[in-house]
């Protein structure tokens, strides 16, 4: 281990010492305008601690969280990873103090709302940040409804467990039309700190990626043939190289619980569940399924839709969508999200009772990415140029490696099933990257 490895190292464990900061998971306040079920939670149900009213306190701080009966440093908020379920009500004013108590800025970036640019929480932008040991207090009016998240946009406190939920009801009434709902929160959190992860992909970029293609798969012939490979590696690309930090060192989380954890939600056999699903990942997108139960997308972004039925859809980075289910038996279902590189899965329960579970189906076979998928096809021909003459090995692929402009949508839903939907949104180009919060 190098010397500023070990450096890293000590600093992981110094944060494991100073985790708690006395810092307690802060009771719900519930408004009388929240329907029952929220107001109450579900008996033995996982469910997130949630906070609503016009005056919200939320404390950063070093914590440890439990993942599949392992420790691992966090950094989160009042307690918790996620951060605590903020409910509002659309029409409202609120007034959040944020108390920082690490010992470095920290800040909250409130995804998706419009609001005053003094308040959107993005330091060097539109505010210094929150300093070491002391508050910063954002206020403004609640003006939309809708599913959205926040978030730090410091150093990297979100990759550690600082985002959480924002659930903001219509101030005339929700038209979309369910008996109960779950937020989920999908994640990916690692053991490895991740200014190592970051100085380990500077050093190699694919030090993560263990699913490249090999001599035996060549030879069975389950991966791409020869002549494919050799064009590849004229360019000096890789064909498996969907995802900088795959399942090698994440475990991908559903309200900060591991696969092998279980977050359960409960349901009532022909009742409307809307299911309000964020994906707070740093990096990852999943393809989200709810083997043998077909669901109706009902919002994306915190923007009703015209109702579309579905079975899988694809979720990237930041994104949010509302689904309604109706699950019509007495029995689990499983909630499969499924990583686009297939190194892992995030997995949930919806199930009528505590300790129910259903069959978890295997990852399927990895993507490759073509030529195509590259923009690099040129069977179709384009005007003035001559493709003859091409040579690939000499293209400048800088800029291609992570623009996926020209993506082949069947890769992005395998096999292009029908019935899977990839719902068009402005993240579509830039597939891979996410090098700018937002």
């Amino acid at each position: 281990m190098s010397g500023t490895e070990k450096k890293l190292a000590g600093l992981i464990d110094r944060r494991t010492i100073l985790r708690g900061s006395a810092a307690a998971a802060a009771a719900a306040i519930t408004g009388a305008w929240l329907p029952a079920w929220a107001q109450t939670g579900t008996p033995g149900l996982t469910a997130l601690p949630t906070l609503s009213g016009e005056e919200i306190d939320l404390t950063i701080a070093h914590q440890t969280m439990m993942i599949e009966g392992r420790a691992s440093h966090a950094v989160g908020v009042n307690g918790s990873v996620p951060a605590p379920l903020l409910r509002l009500r659309q029409g409202q004013k609120l007034r959040l103090t944020v108390h920082n108590q690490l010992d470095e800025p920290s800040s909250i970036h409130w995804h998706g709302l419009i609001l005053p640019a003094a308040m959107d929480g993005v330091p060097g932008v539109s505010f210094p940040g929150i300093p070491p040991r002391s508050s910063f207090t954002y206020q403004f009016p609640v003006s939309q409804a809708g599913t959205y998240w926040y978030h730090s946009h410091s150093g990297m406190q979100e990759q550690e467990g600082l985002y959480g939920p924002i659930v903001i009801d219509p101030a005339g009434g929700d038209r979309v039309a369910s008996d109960r709902e779950h937020v989920i929160v999908l994640s990916d959190h690692s053991f490895i700190h991740p200014h190592l992860i970051y100085r380990k992909l500077k050093q190699q970029s694919g030090t993560f990626n263990f699913q490249k293609q090999t001599a035996g798969g060549l030879m069975r012939g389950e991966d791409q043939p020869l002549h494919e490979r050799l064009r590849w590696g004229a360019m000096r690309m890789d064909p498996t190289d969907i995802a900088d930090v795959t399942g090698a060192a994440y475990r991908y989380l559903v309200n900060g619980h591991g696969p092998a954890d279980t977050w359960t939600g409960l349901f009532g056999p022909g009742e409307r569940v809307r299911l309000r699903i964020i994906n707070a990942a740093s990096m990852t997108f999943f393809n989200l399924r709810i083997p043998g139960l077909p669901m109706t997308l009902v919002q994306a972004d915190g923007q009703d839709v015209r109702p579309v039925a579905i079975d899988e859809f694809q979720i990237g980075p930041a994104e949010t969508y509302d689904v309604i289910v109706t699950p019509p038996d007495d029995r689990a279902y499983t909630i499969v999200a499924e990583t686009l590189d297939r190194s892992g899965m995030a997995r949930a329960t919806l199930a009528p009772r505590i300790g129910m579970v259903a069959e978890v189906p295997s990852l399927r076979k990895r993507p490759l990415a073509t030529m195509k998928d590259m923009g690099m096809d040129m069977a179709g021909g384009m005007p003035g140029m001559d493709h003859g003459a091409m040579d690939p090995g000499a293209v400048d692929h800088g800029a291609t490696q992570h623009d996926a402009g020209g993506m082949d949508m069947s890769m992005r839903n395998p096999a292009n099933a029908p019935g899977v939907a990839t719902v068009p949104t402005a993240r579509a180009r830039g597939w891979r990257t996410r090098a700018i919060a937002c």
